[in-house]
């Protein structure tokens, strides 16, 4: 029987995988995908990720990227107006493609096993047996595990899946962005929003959540939509008059739900499979490494899971930051509000410090 299986090797996953594997924890991990591959995501490394990667002892190797130093949070509204709010603590620009295999290796280096590519298409029973089908061979086999750790990004293969929210992240790089390489800026636009940064080797990702119905309007045509984006935001479309796109665009549906409970026995979910909130704050990776962290710490502390604790550290972590980001979201998406409410940033300077620590950064 397998001690712990880990479904995922995206941040959560990996980093779960590697406290297990260091404490002397037998661990199996499974991932569908050939890496590097690229994910839709802002690609930034906020406050929360960045403390538990010094925790991890992985600040150097992460740094020896050469990930883009953040400082500064631009706000760019439809109507021309522009905010700017200075981060308490430098959030770190890098690739998916980057992270997720350095993160990768350094479970490898801990002994963790890697099936890859296998995806895992069933979990039943207690005890749980897993079904996973090599990707490569077609093979199908099952392994028996003492646990599960979900760390799928979606967490819909266990009921109650998470109901769909009609919104759709879309994600590219690109090179020759006119735009200051230690600023994220944000963009609001008509009933949309979305954020630019730079990342390792002088390239921008660009990435928007837009909702479902705008992107059937252009027939999954992608190319279209950000054209149309551009006319509405000025500053946007200057950033990219002479840009030249290096990837394809990406696309996935955005998950936004409060920590699951009623999961079957067994099976802890982790990451965006736990919880998801609106991807403004830039907080996505932080909050899958601190409940890998959470998850894979508890395992260790106790014989059996406390899932109770597990829980209430889940509501710690994503309360306030779930409310606030969806706040901000529709706030910067609404070119009405965005008139009324963004000027206070400057008119009452204590909500910038406040505003920082609502979205975690603080």
């Amino acid at each position: 029987m397998h001690k712990v299986v880990v479904i995922g090797a995206g941040p959560a996953g990996c980093v779960a995988a590697l406290i297990l594997a260091r404490a002397g924890v037998h661990v199996t991990l499974i991932e569908q995908h050939r890496f590097p591959r690229d994910k839709v995501c802002g690609e930034c490394l906020s406050n929360l990720a960045l403390t538990t990667l010094e925790r991890l002892g992985l600040t150097a190797r992460v740094r020896n990227l050469g990930p883009a130093i953040l400082n500064e949070i631009a706000i760019h509204c439809a109507h021309g107006a522009e905010y700017h709010l200075s981060l308490p603590r430098p959030m770190w620009g890098i690739s998916r493609r980057a992270f997720d295999e350095l993160l990768l290796n350094e479970a490898m280096r801990a002994g963790v096993e890697v099936l890859q590519p296998v995806r895992c298409e069933s979990i039943n029973g207690d005890p749980v047996v897993v079904r996973i089908r090599d990707l490569r061979t077609n093979e199908v086999r099952a392994l028996e595990a003492e646990h599960i750790l979900l760390c799928d990004g979606k967490g819909a293969i266990v009921d109650p899946a998470p109901k769909s929210t009609g919104d759709f992240g879309i994600k590219a790089h690109f090179q020759n962005v006119e735009c200051s390489g230690n600023v994220i800026e944000l963009y609001g636009c008509r009933g949309l929003y979305g954020g630019l940064c730079a990342i390792e080797d002088g390239t921008s990702n660009t990435a928007f959540s837009v909702p479902a119905k705008r992107l059937h309007q252009h027939r999954g045509n992608i190319d279209a939509l950000f054209a149309e984006i551009r006319n509405e935001n000025p500053c946007l479309d200057r950033r990219f008059k002479r840009a030249r796109q290096l990837t394809d665009w990406i696309a996935a549906p955005l998950p936004r739900f409060s920590p699951r409970r009623g999961v079957p026995a067994g099976i802890t979910l982790v990451g965006n499979a736990a919880a998801a909130i609106e991807p403004i704050g830039g907080e996505g990776m932080g909050l899958a490494i601190a409940s890998a962290e959470i998850a894979a710490g508890n395992m260790c502390d106790y014989p059996t899971r406390n899932i109770s604790k597990i829980f209430q550290e889940y509501q710690r972590l994503w309360r306030v930051r779930r409310i606030s980001c969806r706040m901000a979201a529709r706030i910067v998406s609404s070119p009405t509000a965005s008139r009324v409410v963004l000027p206070l940033l400057n008119l009452i300077p204590p909500t910038q410090m406040m505003s920082m620590a609502l979205l975690g950064k603080a």
